[in-house]
């Protein structure tokens, strides 16, 4: 039986990796990202269509913050907690292949005097803007422009790091305090592994195709004492973040060594170093597959295995069971969007659920993934997951091998099948539109009902074995 710690603070955080065009085998920009909160936050997904709005319509922050609504926003799918996407949790493709790819919070990497010379505003814009902005953006570029201008304008409750792409380019934009800022473009040829500390360093600020950033932001840190120009060049992270030093030293750092190991192997980094280069070429092309592998890690075969043979583990890994819902976002620009954008997602946590296609065109999603609420409700694809993840983690190593291979079939399976299933369901589009987007939808929605009933029959063979071997497991014979 695994001994998992319970230190809260540990409990909230998530994980991330942006991989560009030019890094993948195919050419789609893949998104990964794993969202980790307390554990029992239910999750669904969604559609949310095109709609006009009033005149004088008004959007409410949960800080009390309100702000003018535009004339009208997009249509968008949305991965998401229960209780909304006000707070930031959540993943979401809109009707232009716009992604806002995930987050991480940075709250406990904040350095003292960052916070004193720009404070966070408490009746501020909370990680929903990033959402408001994806609503009104056909570009990545222009979602992150629109949030650092909102960020200027109204100020945040907390400060995060959000990815944005498209299906030519990747940002990732964090705010510094209350309303500095600053965004890089990751190169076409690289990806970007981020935990939960500041990652953005030097700023170029004369290469605005590259960096954006809140107005006067140099100055602002030289005045305010966060950065010496005598000293070293500008460091964004290092005049906001303080290295995120906790009860476990290594908690985000060593996440980042992990993706660098996993996807740059031939570069051989010391896993107690505190900063790591942003931007990394992987040592072979990037797949859907590989992203896959390193949202489900567990730092297996390293010293800090998160389920070691004997013994608990005080390592905080990236596949942990607290996740509450995890997801590849690929993007390819080359198709129409309703085909080229896809939704690899699971509602739970990595190692326990599988990561299926919602293709952007769907017209629907069968109810069981939209069922999703402050109690257990087991008609709720979270729920039922979560149900499976119970019985499995506590005897990870005795009940693994029954759950992670069948996913890993049916993904590979599916991925296999994508080419084909695409070029029919193209002809199908371009011939008739609302015949194409029927196809979509019954293939995934196909494939979601048939890993709801797998996730069920998973249940009920790991409880059997379970109510067999309890004797024998926790007694370590």
């Amino acid at each position: 039986m695994i001994d998992r710690p319970a230190d809260p603070e540990e409990r909230q955080e998530c994980y991330m990796i942006l991989a560009g065009k030019n890094a993948t085998a195919d050419g789609s920009i893949l998104l990964a990202h794993d969202n980790d909160l307390a554990g029992h936050q239910a999750s669904l997904i969604e559609k949310i269509p095109r709609m006009k709005h009033e005149a004088g319509e008004m959007i409410t922050f949960p800080s009390g913050l309100e702000i003018p609504q535009v004339d009208e926003t997009c249509e968008w799918m949305v991965l998401r907690i229960y209780s909304g996407f006000a707070e930031g949790d959540a993943v979401a493709i809109n009707e232009y292949g716009v992604s806002i790819a995930g987050g991480v919070a940075q709250g406990s990497d904040h350095n003292k005097k960052a916070g004193e010379a720009d404070p966070f505003i408490k009746k501020g814009l909370n990680g929903g803007v990033r959402y408001v902005a994806l609503e009104r953006s056909k570009t990545a570029r222009e979602c992150v422009e629109t949030m650092g201008r909102l960020y200027t304008q109204y100020g945040v409750t907390y400060p995060s790091g959000v990815g944005v792409a498209d299906g030519n380019e990747i940002w990732y934009i964090e705010a510094g305090g209350g309303h500095q800022w600053a965004a890089v473009r990751v190169p076409d040829d690289s990806y970007l592994a981020v935990a939960n500390a500041y990652r953005i360093g030097e700023i170029d600020g004369s290469d605005t195709e590259n960096y954006l950033a809140s107005p006067n932001l140099l100055n602002f840190a030289k005045e305010k004492g966060l950065w010496d120009p005598a000293q070293s060049p500008f460091n964004f992270a290092k005049a906001f973040g303080l290295g995120k030093v906790n009860d476990n030293p290594y908690y985000d750092s060593r996440r980042v060594w992990r993706g660098l190991q996993l996807l740059s192997p031939g570069v051989e980094f010391d896993p107690d170093l505190k900063e790591y280069p942003l931007f990394m070429k992987p040592d072979e092309k990037l797949t859907m597959e590989k992203l896959i592998d390193v949202l489900r890690d567990t730092y297996e075969g390293t010293p800090y295995s998160l389920y070691p043979e004997e013994g608990g583990s005080k390592e905080r890994g990236i596949a942990v069971p607290h996740c509450i819902h995890t997801d590849v976002v690929q993007l390819r620009n080359w198709l129409p969007n309703d085909i080229g954008s896809v939704l690899w997602a699971g509602l739970g946590s990595p190692t326990t659920t599988a990561y299926v296609p919602f293709y952007f065109g769907v017209n629907e999603i069968p109810r069981a993934y939209q069922t999703a609420g402050p109690a257990y409700d087991a008609g709720s694809a979270f729920w039922i997951n979560r149900s499976l993840q119970h019985v499995v983690i506590p005897y990870y190593r005795h009940l693994i091998g029954e759950v992670l291979p069948v996913w890993q079939k049916f993904e590979n399976e599916a991925m296999a099948y994508q080419p084909a299933f695409e070029k029919a369901a193209l002809e199908l589009y371009t011939a008739d539109k609302p015949l194409g987007k029927s196809f979509l939808t019954a293939y995934s929605n196909g494939q979601a009902l048939n890993v709801l009933e797998t996730t069920k029959k998973l249940f009920e063979i790991t409880n059997s074995r379970l109510a067999a071997n309890t004797r024998k497991w926790v007694s370590g014979n």
